[in-house]
């Protein structure tokens, strides 16, 4: 018999291995944050451009699992991107449907900048396609059901995705569900995409958004065809492929004709149905509703149908997320969420979104107070005797007696400062030259541990090099000015040394372009000699012409080989995502 108050054996290493690549998820590396938020990540899901997305699960043991997007720096340290960034979660917040994923939470911890949604266990539809091959007529027919009630909540908050596309369609036992369109809008509204640029992949956008940069809802619904129809014939209806000649063909020319008898030779209705979705004047095409209907009179507005061994795949996925979910947090005192930090606490700032579930952080223990109480109380005594040894500087015989006073009343204060953003307290009274001085002298020799601890916070910040916080940096600058009279020993004022992080060659010597444009194959100019100029820093080839400011076959190489090792999509073209990964310092 078994016993029912025994507890589940918790899952071996070797099995949680398993569970996370089942769950499409591989291990974290040694890099990866230790929590973000009130997330602790299990797993890395994928890197791009624009950040890491992990698979996460929350802090306080509640179920279900997350995707959480960490976003890059050079990103989340723009103000203006990070209040786009906050009213496009607003937006996402708004969006009610299971058709897309629920918005768990967002918020910059840090310098973090993060957004958490609901993990869906599944493929998505390019992944699916490829190693599950093309959908049938029954699984097509779904995805036009179940799209078309995505797009309709979309445009019911007024949200535009943008870049619709198969990798951003996942495929679960429970239907079609659309992701990223928040984060696609913020970067093509932030200062970082210059203007003229587009947010997408050309052998799905529309044509309007090609020409003339407008795009609405008529505008997903043509991006959406496409996805369909290549889901069931493994082709974009206008051939595959990401340069100019793809983008001329979407903006002036029909669909290709073999493609779309393949797609007549699955299903005539379903053919004229997606044909009329990729008319170039956007007032000819279907609304969301009426595919919705289609799918509907069509027979197919039940449940999910997917082929073998489509529907194998998506069930053990789920089931290694029921594994993962069921994994116990370890109760361990959280990694800083970044090396950028030299405060003491691990305070979330939290973008509050419509009833958006809040995180709060974990109160600090009483003796993490305590121990906080103790040090404002002696750094603000040292404060006061850094004070007092100024005005016996003025009045006393002597400057070296009130020296190692003053420096270490001065240490410990401004690192108080620094973590407390408190200030020094000030006095404006003139004691006894014998009573004062032995009063520091007293106080010096208690506020030794303290100094010794300030000592330690500001070379634990300095080790963090490009990484340290305001506050830090703003501490390694500081240098105690030198007087200009001579002979004298030097003083005793400890001296932190300024760290001034060593700028990556690819960003002090490629100044020739700093926009986004995107940068292919047969172009010329400033735009290239950037781009040829910052791989070469990094030590990939361009050929044997160097940065001579031709896009040509080597370079396009030597962009593929860096968008691989930097894990982008490998098209061989300079566009938004690639262009931030070649600036960044890594």
């Amino acid at each position: 018999m078994t016993d029912q108050g025994q507890p589940t054996p918790s899952p071996t290493p070797a099995a949680l291995d398993a569970a996370l690549t089942q769950a499409g998820a591989t291990p974290l590396k040694p890099t990866a944050p230790a929590r973000i938020g009130p997330y602790v990540p299990l797993g890395l899901l994928g890197s791009g451009g624009m950040g890491h997305v992990y698979l996460a699960r929350p802090a306080d043991k509640t179920p279900g699992l997350a995707a959480v997007k960490v976003i890059r720096p050079e990103y989340a340290e723009d103000p203006r991107f990070r209040r786009r960034f906050e009213r496009e979660a607003a937006v996402h917040g708004r969006v009610h449907t299971p058709r897309t994923p629920q918005l768990l939470g967002t918020g910059f911890d840090d310098s973090l900048l993060w957004t958490a949604t609901q993990y869906l266990p599944g493929l998505d539809l390019a992944e699916a396609v490829r190693e599950c091959g093309r959908l049938g007529r029954a699984g097509v027919w779904r995805l036009v059901g179940d799209m078309g009630q995505a797009l309709s909540a979309l445009a019911a908050a007024d949200v535009v995705h943008r870049d619709l596309k198969p990798s951003n369609v996942i495929l679960s036992l429970r239907g079609a569900h659309v992701i990223d369109f928040g984060i696609a809008q913020a970067a093509d509204s932030s200062a970082i995409t210059s203007t003229g640029s587009r947010v997408g992949t050309p052998a799905f956008m529309a044509p309007e958004y090609l020409r003339e940069g407008r795009c609405d809802t008529a505008s997903d619904v043509f991006s959406l065809a496409g996805s369909l129809i290549y889901a069931a014939t493994g082709h974009a209806p206008f051939g595959d492929g990401t340069g100019v000649d793809v983008m001329h063909r979407v903006a002036f020319e029909e669909p290709k004709q073999d493609i779309m008898a393949e797609l007549s030779a699955v299903d005539p209705a379903l053919a004229a149905l997606l044909a009329a979705c990729l008319a170039k004047d956007p007032a000819g095409r279907p609304t969301p509703r009426q595919l919705t209907d289609a799918a509907t009179a069509a027979g197919h507005g039940g449940a999910a149908v997917w082929h073998e061994p489509l529907s194998a795949r998506l069930l053990a996925r789920g089931q290694a997320c029921e594994v993962l979910g069921a994994v116990a947090v370890q109760e361990t005192a959280p990694a800083p969420l970044s090396s950028r930090t030299s405060r003491t606490s691990q305070e979330t700032v939290q973008l509050r979104l419509p009833g958006e579930r809040t995180a709060v952080p974990a109160p600090e223990d009483d003796g993490k107070r305590r121990k906080r109480r103790a040090y404002l109380a002696v750094a603000a005594g040292l404060a006061v005797c850094a004070v007092a040894a100024g005005a016996f500087f003025v009045t006393g015989p002597s400057v070296d007696e009130t020296a190692p006073a003053a420096a270490s009343a001065t240490a410990a204060g401004s690192t108080a400062d620094d973590a407390q953003g408190s200030s020094l307290p000030g006095s404006s009274s003139s004691p006894s030259r014998d009573k004062e001085k032995e009063e520091e002298r007293e106080k010096e020799r208690e506020g030794t541990g303290k100094d010794t601890d300030a000592k330690a916070s500001a070379a634990a910040a300095e080790s963090a090099g490009p990484s340290a916080s305001d506050s830090a940096a703003g501490e390694t600058q500081a240098t105690p000015s030198s007087g200009n009279g001579g002979g004298g020993a030097p003083t005793a004022t400890p001296t932190k040394t300024a760290t001034t992080p060593a700028t990556p060659p690819w960003i002090s010597d490629c100044t020739h372009y700093s926009g986004t444009e995107i940068t292919d194959r047969g172009d010329k100019g400033p735009r290239v000699v950037q781009v040829q100029c910052m791989l070469s820093k990094r030590g990939y080839s361009v050929g044997g012409s160097g940065v001579d400011g031709e896009f040509g076959a080597d370079t396009e190489s030597a962009v593929r080989l860096f968008q691989s090792d930097k894990g982008l999509e490998v098209d061989g073209e300079v566009g938004p995502n690639t262009w931030a990964a070649l600036r960044s310092s890594t």
